[in-house]
């Protein structure tokens, strides 16, 4: 399978666009957080070098290149999973197409498919989680970037909450097919965790820039 995070924009937009169902909104969604992380970013490589951020003490700049570092390792984790989603999809349209003309063909195709329905979950909620480890470390950005780039660390929050919330809503597509009830129960309390806790994030940062505007 070619890796559509190494696609153009141009092409990804065309392929996403198509009536091809991939990429679909479970890989959009990890583009968009990655593209979060990376305006991040942007904000400090941006902020690092100038007068103003490096009068800060030591221990404030220690822990906004920490959150720089955070970032760097988010946006490649959320670039693989652009890809990983894709994959999970196509697992589960090869179960589908599992023969079933004897009992054992069915058990074969049935087990196929639970498993291919696990991964399809699997992977948004950890695009979910992944975006909202960005938002965790777009806050001391949000405090410390430099005041003429200031609003992009608002918009790689916007990014971030807008791809969870996506991932999640992948996530739940996918919960009613699960036979495993207790991993269905824990998906969709991660969820629930994950949504309110970003919802007080990106408010808290979309304070802090408009604040500081």
């Amino acid at each position: 399978m070619k890796e559509f995070k190494h696609l153009p924009i141009s092409d990804y937009l065309g392929q996403a666009a198509s009536d091809s169902p991939t990429p679909g909104g479970g890989s959009v969604a990890s583009l968009v957080g990655a593209l979060g992380a990376a305006l991040g970013q942007m904000v400090y490589n941006l902020t690092h070098t100038k007068k103003s951020y490096l009068e800060h003490d030591e221990m404030t700049k220690a822990a906004v290149r920490s959150d720089f570092n955070a970032l760097v390792r988010l946006q490649a984790d959320l670039a693989d999973l652009i890809d990983k989603d894709i994959l999970a999809f196509n697992s589960f349209m090869d179960a589908l197409s599992l023969p079933r003309a004897t009992d054992e063909e069915k058990a074969v195709r049935r087990k196929a498919m639970a498993d291919a329905t696990v991964l399809a979950t699997q992977s948004p909620l950890e695009t979910a989680s992944k975006s909202f480890e960005v938002l965790q470390h777009l806050g001391s950005l949000s405090r410390y970037g430099h005041k003429n780039c200031i609003s992009d660390a608002g918009v790689a929050a916007y990014l971030a909450h807008a791809a969870l919330k996506s991932a999640v809503m992948n996530v739940r597509i996918n919960i009613p097919g699960l036979d495993d009830k207790v991993f269905a129960e824990t998906a969709e309390r991660a969820c629930v965790a994950l949504l309110e806790n970003a919802d007080k994030l990106t408010k808290e940062i979309e304070l802090i820039v408009y604040n500081r505007l």
